[in-house]
């Protein structure tokens, strides 16, 4: 039995809070599938060309980089990106989490 969970439109990193949102065309112009702005505070995801497997963890990779920034800890990109790897195996492959996107436009 799978768990839909609801992305939130924001998720809120200490006293910071960063909007979750699609933007292919942005996203595509700067060869990334995904982005965070934490001066902008929001996370872009580009939900045209991944599959649903991998939004999950590009998503979860994008958010280990706010709190990365807000926790001041120091990690390389491939660090990051195995951290999410295994948090993805952990939540939708053990736990059996769907993520419901519904929300994010």
């Amino acid at each position: 039995m799978k768990i839909k969970i609801k992305v939130p439109k924001k998720i809120k990193m200490l006293t910071h809070s960063y909007k979750i949102r699609f933007d292919t065309k942005d996203l595509i112009s700067r060869q990334n599938c995904a982005l965070t702005r934490h001066f902008y505070q929001d996370i872009m995801l580009d939900n045209s060309t991944l599959p649903p497997s991998e939004l999950g963890q590009v998503f979860l990779h994008e958010v280990l980089h706010t709190i990365e920034r807000h926790f001041s800890i120091k990690s390389e990109d491939g660090d990051i990106d195995r951290m999410a790897e295994g948090l993805a195996v952990f939540l939708f492959d053990n736990l059996k989490i769907e993520l419901d996107w519904s929300d994010i436009k």
